[in-house]
């Protein structure tokens, strides 16, 4: 069982790619990869924001700065599985993510009740802080479908392609109901993440395909698509059963 992480700081770079364009991307750096201790899930990000999306129009405007608030699983919310509420900065190149593990039932008494939960540290007192300040609500539930590869040779280099991304605007919670509005199923969304500097084999790779690195959104490219609904409070959250629905990391 691989560590859980709570604190990243590392570059993220982000292509978005065709479905051909990723099969020959992986076939081409198919040497220098193996399966990740997590390869294939679904992953559940529920993003928070004010008002008038605040955090989101920030980020649209490209400054040098943005940050993100998001409640984030990896498997169908049910028992008493962890979630992650966790903030994602990024100054210039660098991502700064923080987090904290609760179960579902906790963060759900946390952020719509606020009934404090059992973590006590400076990250879930910036998490309280940011809450408070910006008045963040629910604002859309995001899925997509995740593949990790990880460098054969560097440790830190991580690869993973993200497909199938849809989302739900109305009963924002990490349930998947399965009527979910799909964003673009041809855009697969190729990400590298490294503490340090890409491998010559990847350079060469991305080089070789014309592939270049570009700014990505999966929640600003919602929020384009839906300003005036995204721009009002959230819908009230459906089916939830207090009895610890959470999820995986």
């Amino acid at each position: 069982m691989a560590a859980v992480i709570d604190t990243f700081k590392r570059v993220e770079d982000k292509y978005v790619l065709n479905q051909t364009q990723a099969r020959e991307f992986l076939a081409r750096i198919s040497e220098h990869v193996h399966e990740d201790v997590y390869f294939r899930y679904t992953v559940h990000s529920l993003y928070y924001d004010s008002k008038g999306c605040d955090l989101m129009v920030r980020t649209l405007m490209k400054p040098d700065y943005k940050m993100k608030m998001r409640l984030r699983c990896y498997v169908e919310p049910k028992g008493n599985t962890p979630v992650f509420l966790e903030t994602k900065k990024k100054f210039d190149d660098i991502v700064y993510k923080r987090r904290i593990s609760l179960t579902r039932d906790e963060a759900h008494n946390y952020l719509e009740h606020g009934i404090m939960h059992h973590v006590r540290n400076n990250t879930a007192e910036e998490i309280d802080y940011l809450m408070k300040y910006y008045h963040l609500k629910r604002k859309v539930i995001i899925f997509y479908d995740r593949e990790c590869w990880a460098a054969n040779e560097e440790q830190d280099v991580r690869i993973t392609l993200d497909s199938r991304i849809r989302y739900r605007l109305d009963h924002v919670n990490l349930q998947e109901y399965g009527n979910e509005t799909h964003l673009d199923d041809e855009k697969i969304v190729l990400e590298v993440k490294a503490m340090d500097r890409y491998p010559l084999w990847l350079t060469r790779v991305l080089s070789q395909m014309g592939l270049y690195n570009g700014s990505f959104s999966k929640y600003g490219s919602i929020y384009r698509e839906n300003f005036n609904t995204m721009s009002c409070l959230p819908m009230p959250v459906r089916g939830y059963v207090p009895t610890g629905m959470p999820v995986r990391a």
